[in-house]
């Protein structure tokens, strides 16, 4: 099957939610393409839809490994990020985030790391990343501080769909 095939189908078992679909499809994209950035990626994206975040937390990263731009990156990283959150890792999460500060930010990461340094009791990194993300998109920033100032659940969705490059 070619590539385009596979991620056609895997965007359409995503949409759908049909996620256990999607872990088991992206499985043999990746086997059939195991060095392909897409692939792993969506098996990250499929495992973590489906609850398997350790996975998702290694394709992520193998993914990320794979990326040949900035933008990409960032996309895997995020993704990375997620399930780690998920699994409680917070240190793992903040690590990431700052092995990338080299890679140009965004919104996203901006509001990712300053959720892991809050996390992780850094609260020097937690301001400077506050102040970014407001010099960035100052009504995004509130909403995602108020969120998480009031125990919220982070919309990861909204986040995932302001940075994936494949479309929905």
């Amino acid at each position: 099957m070619k590539q385009v095939a596979y991620q056609k189908q895997l965007v359409c078992y995503l949409q759908s939610q049909s996620n256990e679909q999607a872990y088991t499809f992206a499985k043999q994209y990746v086997n059939e393409y195991p060095d392909d950035m897409i692939a792993h990626f969506l098996l990250a994206k499929s495992a973590l839809a489906f609850g398997n975040f350790a996975e998702a937390t290694i394709e992520a990263r193998k993914a990320f490994n794979l990326s040949k731009n900035e933008a990409d990156m960032i996309m895997c990283v995020i993704h990375a990020c997620v399930a780690y959150y998920k699994l409680g890792e917070y240190a793992k999460g903040f690590e990431l985030l700052k092995s990338t500060e080299n890679i140009r930010t965004c919104e996203e990461t901006e509001q990712l790391f300053f959720l892991f340094s809050l996390l992780v009791d850094n609260d020097r990194e937690a301001e400077r990343h506050f102040n970014s993300m407001f010099a960035t998109d100052n009504i995004a920033a509130k909403e995602f501080v108020t969120s998480v100032a009031e125990g919220g659940a982070i919309d990861f969705e909204k986040i995932f769909k302001k940075v994936d490059r494949i479309s929905y």
